[in-house]
């Protein structure tokens, strides 16, 4: 007989609710109270749960006391998840006054995060792997980071980074490359023919995966423009100089402008591009063959006929 499983978020989503003795299971850390699985995720459906525990293998136990909001899993480990799903749970339970644990994916950035909305380290647990056997598990409301009634959290983030990194004076525009791993789906496959059009607008390529999260704000926080394929990188439009240039690069066989809320809320003039497809179909899957005529059409008007904005506290 299947395990039974209940929707810890079965109520507002702003509750919260508590789950004693509790055991995480597997690298998606799937929570077992008893003989029922409790769901806590906002990705993954009962069945997906279930499926997966029967397949698990069981792996050291390692027990944290007290009461504490795991974090890790559900795609967590992805930016733009842990600031848009995983990150505005944290804030919630921070401001109701949690003063528990915390559990999160092995990653700086996530560690970072977390510091910068002021929660001690010695209250923080990385994910080493293991099965874990909680006490007491805590669970604010279900995020759902597409959704637009949800941006506040997002926004709360954005007010307390920009006090911290928005410097006078700066101002850059960026290309946030996904080239610089082969193993990157939305990789552009003419990306020297892009650069060529960038430069001439004073462009400034980056490529996340090789800065910390403090170097890469220094940047966004401090960003009037922004081209970049869809992904992670796009998370960063949340931090830039409300109002800023967002152009947002897709390949036709995958769309998904989930940044549209957050463009709208800060004003920032944003612009879909997507890759030629003819009749005869698309040949690079889901990587991005950028149109330079059309990327430099649009940064001309843009960048050199529109007065820049003064306002580096917004």
């Amino acid at each position: 007989m299947p395990f039974p499983v209940i929707d810890a978020h079965s109520q507002n989503a702003d509750d919260a609710r508590y789950f004693r003795d509790v055991f995480l299971y597997g690298r998606e850390g799937i929570p077992l109270q008893g003989e029922r699985i409790i769901n806590r995720f906002t990705n993954f459906p009962d069945e997906q749960l279930r499926l997966w525990l029967s397949g698990h293998q069981s792996s050291a136990l390692t027990g944290i006391p007290g009461v504490t909001l795991p974090l890790y899993g559900d795609w967590s480990g992805n930016f733009w998840h842990w600031i848009y799903e995983a990150l505005p749970a944290a804030l919630t339970a921070h401001r109701m006054g949690f003063a528990g644990n915390y559990l999160i994916p092995a990653l700086p950035f996530a560690v970072d995060t977390l510091k910068y909305l002021g929660i001690p380290a010695e209250r923080i647990y990385q994910d080493d792997g293991s099965d874990y056997h909680l006490e007491c598990m805590y669970l604010p409301g279900k995020k759902r980071g597409h959704r637009p009634e949800n941006l506040d959290a997002v926004l709360t983030l954005r007010s307390l980074l920009r006090e911290r990194f928005v410097e006078p004076g700066l101002d850059y525009r960026l290309y946030v490359s996904r080239n610089g791993r082969p193993q990157n789906p939305r990789r552009v496959i003419n990306e020297e023919q892009l650069q060529e059009v960038l430069e001439k607008y004073g462009f400034l390529t980056l490529h996340m995966e090789h800065l910390t999260l403090e170097e890469q704000l220094r940047y966004t926080c401090n960003a009037s423009a922004l081209v970049t394929p869809h992904g992670a990188g796009m998370t960063h439009t949340a931090f830039m100089t409300a109002g800023a240039l967002v152009l947002e690069l897709f390949a036709p066989s995958y769309v998904n402008p989930c940044q549209v809320p957050t463009c709208q809320k800060l004003g920032h003039r944003y612009y879909q591009l997507t890759s030629c497809c003819l009749h005869t179909g698309y040949p690079y899957s889901q990587d991005i063959e950028a149109y330079p005529e059309m990327i430099e059409m649009t940064l001309s008007r843009e960048l050199l006929h529109r007065a820049p904005s003064n306002d580096r506290r917004s």
